[in-house]
């Protein structure tokens, strides 16, 4: 693909154009422009022509159109690939992607932050490798790479929030697990030098949200809650078209919303939060009591999916206690929509009734009326593809846009992040 930057006034102008729009038709193009059509014409001649701007039909239901198709201009995906480390509560994965999503080659371990003593860079690189090695190619292919970890993180800076003194990690060391050492870093930097190409780091559920944002459930949503619940509860903001982290990176701590009064101390400081009384890891000790070969949420998932009324109602407690404070979210920025963890599948609906109720009871109709509340599509390849988000942004400054509807308008779907 060619260099805008190179290019001249009135095709830099074009390209901006379709950046901030989309896939646009040349009237449309002419409209936003203002520049004559004979301008435009050999303008886009000379785009098309590098390699920066592409133009394909309209789809359309056969038999509906006669004559010359409608055809859409865009910016060409970037080309090259990107690669992902990405680790939740449960999970290292690795993977070879290309700008617009699509995941060519993956690889997974099982792994904790804590199971990680010396960082995620050298165990991700080795299952990066066997990601490239599956469709035989090298780390030469990659033109940039993303670090996602199940932490408040700042980009540059590693791990975000205020830290604890040691006092107090020693404290709570019998029920809380320090983070480690590493994590206080930005592990993208050491990538990056690793790899030979720009790397950036992302919290997991962030990347959540960009994915759903670009390729998932959240298509048309410019606002919108991503929560995450089956490798530990979090949240990604998505506000406006732009990814929202919040003062250091605290944006989406979900797991430490207030829901007792009188509940146990947090690792984090507070008291009767989520993280403490509706966990992923206390649903499981929950579920274990009735069903004692119960031993992780895909068991959980699984008595939810056969229709076990006891899982179903911890499902539905859960949804409440998120709903919750929802309601009062959605309140002050009525969002487009609230977007469940891929990872439910089924299981999500009675997390949506619980999300439902409280909705119903703590906001006003209104707000609820025009909310979508919906289970994303892109499962345990959500933070991945959010990768591909995040560094189509970064590398490029550009977002996906999806082929409207021939008698649609353009949607913007998202915007760069702030």
């Amino acid at each position: 693909m060619g260099d805008p930057r190179r290019l001249r006034p009135g095709d830099r102008q074009l390209v901006a154009i379709l950046r901030q729009h989309g896939e646009l038709r040349r009237s449309q193009l002419a409209r936003l422009s203002g520049l004559p059509r004979s301008t435009i014409t050999d303008a886009l001649t000379r785009l098309q022509r590098s390699g920066i701007v592409v133009e394909r039909p309209i789809p359309t239901a056969a038999g509906t159109r006669t004559g010359r198709p409608p055809k859409l201009l865009a910016l060409a995906a970037p080309s090259g690939f990107v690669g992902a480390i990405t680790l939740t509560h449960g999970t290292l994965q690795a993977a070879v992607l290309g700008f617009d999503g699509t995941v060519h080659g993956r690889r997974t371990a099982a792994a904790y932050v804590h199971d990680l003593a010396d960082g995620i860079v050298e165990p991700g690189l080795a299952l990066l490798d066997q990601a490239l090695r599956e469709i035989s190619s090298t780390r030469n292919a990659l033109t940039c790479a993303v670090v996602g970890l199940p932490l408040p993180v700042i980009p540059g800076r590693g791990l975000g929030g205020p830290a604890p003194s040691h006092a107090a990690s020693q404290r709570l060391r019998l029920r809380f697990r320090p983070v480690p050492t590493w994590a206080h870093t930005d592990p993208s930097i050491d990538l990056s030098q690793r790899l030979g190409v720009p790397a950036w780091l992302e919290n997991d559920a962030n990347l959540g949200a960009l994915g759903e944002a670009d390729y998932g459930a959240a298509a048309g949503m410019t606002s919108f809650i991503y929560i995450k619940v089956v490798q530990g509860i979090g949240a990604g903001l998505i506000l406006d078209g732009r990814l929202y982290r919040g003062t250091n990176g605290l944006a989406g701590e979900l797991a430490h919303i207030h829901v007792e009064d009188d509940g146990a101390v947090c690792g984090c400081g507070g008291r009767g939060c989520l993280a403490t009384t509706l966990s992923t890891l206390q649903l499981v000790d929950l579920i274990r009591a009735v069903h004692p070969g119960t031993a992780t949420m895909a068991d959980v998932l699984s008595l939810a999916a056969d229709g076990d009324a006891g899982v179903l109602r911890l499902l539905r407690d859960l949804g409440r206690a998120i709903g919750r404070s929802l309601a009062d979210f959605c309140v002050y920025v009525a969002p487009d929509g609230i977007v469940l963890d891929g990872l439910l599948q089924n299981a999500g609906s009675p997390v949506i009734d619980g999300i439902r109720e409280m909705l119903n009871l703590y906001a006003p109709p209104a707000v609820g009326a025009q909310l979508r509340v919906v289970v994303g599509m892109l499962g345990n390849q959500a933070e991945l593809q959010g990768a591909a988000a995040l560094a189509r942004r970064e590398q490029f400054g550009q977002e996906l846009h999806r082929v409207p509807r021939a008698d649609q308008a353009p949607t913007r779907l998202s915007g760069p992040i702030a």
